[in-house]
């Protein structure tokens, strides 16, 4: 063997290992890659698992949330209690939240229990009148005021 062959036998020996090494960088950052995506899924995951469709509250609701002309507040509370302020004038109700649905249990008798389809928005939530509402279909933005 001559030196020219050897030192090209080197050459190939020396491209042959940088192209090894390559592989396993790209390797390597590709399982990286996936690993980091499939930490990011479980945290997206489990970030909902304390939005299930069965549970009684979502602490989005928790606080009070005015239409724009303040005549109209509802408070909602941690415990299931809440209060509509309509024209200054207080009523107390129990709430329950299933899922997208807002069920309101008014403590007077004289107004009626009702339902609204709920959606969260940046400001605040948008109320879809129900069952039991005057109005059923009609959309509420009502904005947060205190948390």
């Amino acid at each position: 063997m001559t030196e020219a062959e050897i030192l090209r036998r080197h050459e190939l020996h020396r491209a042959a290992i940088k192209r090894q090494k390559r592989r396993r960088t790209l390797f390597l950052t590709a399982c990286g890659l996936a690993a980091v995506l499939l930490i990011a899924g479980i945290v997206l995951l489990c970030r909902g698992c304390g939005r299930t469709e069965g549970s009684p509250h979502n602490e989005n609701i928790y606080g009070s949330f005015a239409m724009s002309d303040k005549s109209c507040v509802y408070t909602f509370r941690e415990d299931g209690s809440g209060e509509l302020r309509l024209s200054g004038a207080p009523y107390r109700f129990r709430f329950t939240l299933s899922g997208k649905t807002l069920s309101i249990d008014f403590e007077a008798e004289a107004l009626a229990d009702c339902e609204y389809e709920i959606a969260y928005t940046d400001t605040g939530l948008e109320l879809t009148a129900g069952k039991g509402t005057v109005t059923q279909g009609e959309k509420f933005t009502l904005n947060r005021t205190e948390k």
